[in-house]
């Protein structure tokens, strides 16, 4: 019974070890919330990746601004601030201070508020959309050597003296940067389409969308009501309206 209790203990302890393991070692619990090495690994992946899909930069731009952390004074003053969180300790600091507010937050129900519910539905449904829509852009995008420099000489004739400071492989990526951006504004458009005529959309005929969005909204009528520009005649509510028999 004895030797039983002791590999049933022995067990349990290589369980803990394997599942240790695979979540990493513990950094430290803030709150009820604790950040082991491999949650932060996966956090800091993503900020990687979002950060080059949101400068519309390449992983090997960002390499090069980790190894020469100067160079990103030189950079756009939109993104220093970005490029500076490449840097793990700065990075981890900033993450701690986000998990400590939320857990705050949680403490006192904030999470918990219809609105904040809505609000944070409203940010992940932005991200989202945004970042697959780059995802496709980012598959049409092909950039030549050519292209960067012939681009770089634009900048550098249009900005003079200004430009006068930026080395070649600062130019080449401002380039890369501004032609990704005019190919994703040429592309999106032509995507959008392609995910209408993809989706089904099944819309109700007897809805007068047209009428509720235009005076049927709760929200923007107090608005309206507040700024003086609300007519009472106008108010409908079309969601329980049926159009006329012809």
């Amino acid at each position: 019974m004895k030797r039983q209790i002791q590999l049933a203990s022995v067990a349990v302890l290589v369980l803990f070890a394997i599942n240790a393991c695979k979540e990493g070692e513990k950094i430290e619990t803030i709150g009820n919330h604790t950040i082991t090495t491999k949650e932060y690994e996966r956090y800091y992946e993503g900020y990687v990746e979002k950060t080059a899909r949101m400068a519309n930069a390449e992983k090997k731009t960002l390499i090069r601004f980790i190894c020469n952390p100067d160079d990103i004074q030189r950079t756009r003053p939109e993104l220093q601030q970005v490029l500076t969180m490449l840097n793990p300790e700065f990075n981890y600091k900033q993450y701690r201070e986000m998990r400590i507010i939320e857990q705050r937050a949680i403490q006192e129900g904030f999470t918990d508020r219809p609105m904040v519910k809505e609000i944070l539905e409203q940010v992940r449904l932005d991200a989202l959309s945004k970042l697959y829509m780059m995802d496709k852009v980012e598959e049409n995008i092909k950039i030549s050597e050519e292209q960067k420099e012939a681009r770089c000489q634009q900048i550098r004739q249009q900005y003079g003296p200004q430009a006068a400071s930026m080395t070649l492989d600062d130019c080449l990526s401002y380039a890369e940067a501004t032609l990704k951006q005019e190919i994703m504004q040429r592309e999106f458009e032509a995507i959008r389409e392609e995910m209408r005529e993809r989706i089904t959309v099944d819309t109700n005929e007897n809805f007068d969308k047209e009428a509720f969005l235009k005076s049927g909204i709760p929200a923007y009528n107090e608005m309206r009501k507040a700024g003086n520009c609300y007519d009472e005649s106008m108010s409908t509510t079309p969601a329980t309206e049926e159009k006329p028999e012809e």
